[in-house]
């Protein structure tokens, strides 16, 4: 096929360089000695009218030396126009969901105290406990890493760090974390920067190794026993401890007890911290109506079959050691 039969230019795409550019108007446009000839109305292919002060430096096609070309081609235009082209492929990249959602979980700061402002459970006459103290919700995608469907543990664990201060000073992240375990000896090699998950026991062992809050352990066979351990948290809540966090095994889903409501009767409720959230959340409002923080019923919030770990916080200066009850 000769270049007269050749079809016309098209671009398929709405903005930047075309795709099939052996003969695209942009292409002609960028230097004196490109692109010399085009299609008259007719679609024949004659010269391209220059401007005078361009004749001078034109080359034609059969002619063209190297260092003609080097000098008549106009590479600064060239280079500005792809320089264009690449600013723009930058900025889509930037402006990708992906990115942009990334971004802005990395500059929002971790909430406050989520669960003020919730009801209390029961109407009537109830002995109610909540933690003392401040905390900051943790949860999935927080700092910009997209740990859904493993990092629960860790979200929780963050947040019983964070506490009673509520701040974020000191909070390590994931991939300490699992430093700090690998390094203890508590997982094997390879650990670090896995999607590993963890329970109360490495939480417990990390509140110590970053100086957090004393982790005591409570080991309760079967979430039905946890109807038996609604005093020890009443007293726990009482007597200023902090976040209780809370793994199992058929339950594996990490969360955070904020406190507990008895009564009146046999009712009994637990104030649920759940981590697993992804967005970015600008007010404890939307955690309230999304369920992520909120009451609930003992008898529905725990699976019966599976046995849990509870790991409950009190303040640094007991110096008692956490155990294992």
């Amino acid at each position: 096929m000769s270049r007269a039969e050749l079809p016309p230019p098209r671009c398929l795409r709405p903005s930047g360089l075309p795709i099939n550019c052996y003969s695209h108007r942009n292409l002609r446009d960028w230097g004196a000695g490109v692109g010399a000839e085009r299609r008259d109305h007719r679609g024949r292919l004659g010269p391209r009218p220059r401007p005078a002060e361009s004749r001078a430096c034109a080359v034609t096609l059969a002619d063209r030396s190297t260092s003609a070309w080097w000098e008549s081609v106009g590479w600064g235009r060239l280079v500005a126009s792809l320089a264009q082209h690449l600013r723009l492929r930058k900025h889509w990249n930037r402006s990708s969901p992906c990115a942009a959602e990334k971004r802005h979980l990395a500059a929002l700061a971790p909430l406050k105290d989520v669960h003020l402002g919730l009801a209390p459970p029961s109407r009537g006459a109830a002995r109610l406990a909540l933690l003392s103290g401040h905390y900051l919700y943790y949860h999935y995608g927080c700092d910009g890493l997209d740990d859904r469907g493993w990092g629960c543990g860790y979200r929780t664990l963050q947040t019983l760090c964070s506490w009673p201060e509520g701040q974020s000073t000191g909070v390590p992240g994931l991939v300490a974390m699992q430093a700090a375990l690998e390094d203890m000896g508590d997982k094997p090699p390879g650990f670090r920067g896995s999607q590993s998950w963890i329970g109360c026991v490495e939480a417990s062992l990390c509140l110590a190794h970053f100086g957090g809050p004393q982790g005591r352990l409570c080991h309760v066979p079967r979430g039905a026993g946890l109807q038996g351990e609604l005093e020890r948290l009443y007293s726990h809540f009482t007597s200023g401890g902090g976040p209780v966090m809370v793994g199992g095994d058929a339950d594996a889903q990490s969360k955070a007890l904020l406190g507990v409501c008895l009564g009146p009767g046999t009712e009994a409720y637990v104030l649920i911290l759940d981590p697993h959230y992804w967005g970015t959340p600008k007010h404890p409002s939307e955690l309230q109506a999304a369920r992520r923080v909120g009451w609930q019923e003992v008898s529905t919030a725990f699976d019966p079959n599976s046995f849990y770990n509870l790991c409950l916080t009190r303040p640094n200066s007991d110096k008692n050691q956490h155990t294992l009850d």
